[in-house]
C-alpha cells in the first residue's frame, strides 16, 4: 500500500510539473506572424509586388498594402507588429520614394490578419526610366516573434515608366511610331492598357479604330478633350507664347509639353527625345 501511495504522490508530481511547462509553452512565447501572399485559388505563393505610377497619371502618391497574418492565437486587445528595412537590398529611398514605416502597426483585437499600408511617392524623375526597390521584414515586437524563414519578408518594386507593348507596332498605321509619352498620352486619352496582338482578329479592328481617332483627336486639341472629361482633373497651363503643359492637377510634377511649331502654326506634344508627336488619324 505504501508503494501505490508513493507511485500516486510521484505520477502527481510529473503531472503539475508537465501541466506548468505546457502552459509556460502555450502562453510565454510571442505568435508568430508573416506575410500572406498565398493566392488560395491557384496555392500559389509570392513575395513581390509590382507597381507602376504610369497607370495612374493622375497621382503624385498611391498606397498598396501588404497582407499579414497570424499563426498563433487571436487575442481580445490590440497587439503591435513591427516592419523593418533590408537596407543591402534595397534602392527606394525614404522621403522620396516612400513614406518612412511607422515605428509599429496595430493588429486589432480578436483578429487574425491585417493590411499593412505602404505609401509609394512618385515624385523622382527617375521613376520614368528605371524602377526602385523596397524590401521589408516583419522584425520581433513584444506581442509576435516572425519565425518563418521565407515568409518574413516582403519586396516592392515600382515605377513610373511604360514599357513598349507588343501590339503597338501591328497598329502603327492608326498609332504611329512608339514613344513613351505617346503611350502614356494613349492610356490618358482612351484609358486602353491593352490591344489585340494582330490585326488579324478582324473583330478588334473597329474598336482600335475607335482608339486611334480618339488618340487623333486628342494629340490634335487636348483642351477639346479637357472639356468632355472635366472630372479627370486635367488642364492645359500656358506657360509663354509658344509652349503649353498639359497636366492633371492632382499631380502637377507631371507635366505633357505642348509646343507650337513656327512651320505650319500648329500646336505638338514633345515626346522624350524632343520629337514632334504628329497625330495618325
Amino acid at each position: 500500500m505504501k508503494h501505490l501511495l508513493k507511485l500516486a504522490l510521484i505520477c502527481t508530481v510529473l503531472f503539475c510539473a508537465c501541466e506548468k511547462a505546457a502552459q509556460e509553452m502555450t502562453y510565454d512565447a510571442p505568435d508568430n506572424i508573416y506575410f500572406d501572399f498565398l493566392n488560395r485559388n491557384t496555392n500559389v505563393r509570392t513575395d513581390s509586388v509590382s507597381f507602376s505610377f504610369a497607370l495612374f497619371p493622375e497621382k503624385g502618391s498611391d498606397t498598396i498594402w501588404l497582407p499579414v497574418r497570424i499563426s498563433g492565437n487571436r487575442d481580445s486587445v490590440d497587439r503591435k507588429f513591427k516592419l523593418g528595412v533590408i537596407d543591402s537590398a534595397t534602392t527606394a529611398i525614404a522621403g522620396t520614394h516612400y513614406e518612412a514605416l511607422k515605428s509599429d502597426y496595430i493588429l486589432p483585437a480578436d483578429s487574425g490578419t491585417q493590411q499593412v499600408p505602404i505609401i509609394l511617392l512618385n515624385t523622382d524623375p527617375a521613376l520614368k526610366t528605371g524602377s526602385v526597390r523596397l524590401k521589408l521584414k516583419l522584425v520581433a515586437s513584444d506581442d509576435f516573434a516572425p519565425n518563418v524563414k521565407g515568409w518574413d519578408t516582403a519586396k516592392v518594386i515600382f515605377s513610373n515608366q511604360l514599357l513598349k507593348p507588343s501590339w503597338w507596332d501591328a497598329w502603327g498605321g492608326m498609332l504611329g511610331g512608339y514613344s513613351r509619352i505617346k503611350h502614356e498620352l494613349f492610356f490618358i486619352s482612351t484609358k486602353a492598357t491593352k490591344l489585340p496582338d494582330s490585326p488579324a482578329e478582324w473583330e478588334q479592328i473597329p474598336r482600335v479604330l475607335t482608339f486611334g481617332r480618339i488618340l487623333g483627336g486628342f494629340l490634335r486639341d487636348p483642351q477639346l478633350w479637357i472639356d468632355g472629361h472635366k472630372d479627370e482633373g486635367y488642364t492645359l497651363e500656358t506657360i509663354n507664347s509658344t509652349t503649353k503643359e498639359f497636366y492633371n492637377v492632382g499631380n502637377p510634377a507631371t507635366r505633357y509639353t505642348f509646343r507650337l511649331n513656327a512651320s505650319d502654326n500648329n500646336y505638338y506634344f514633345i515626346d522624350e527625345s524632343g520629337n514632334r508627336i504628329i497625330p495618325q488619324m
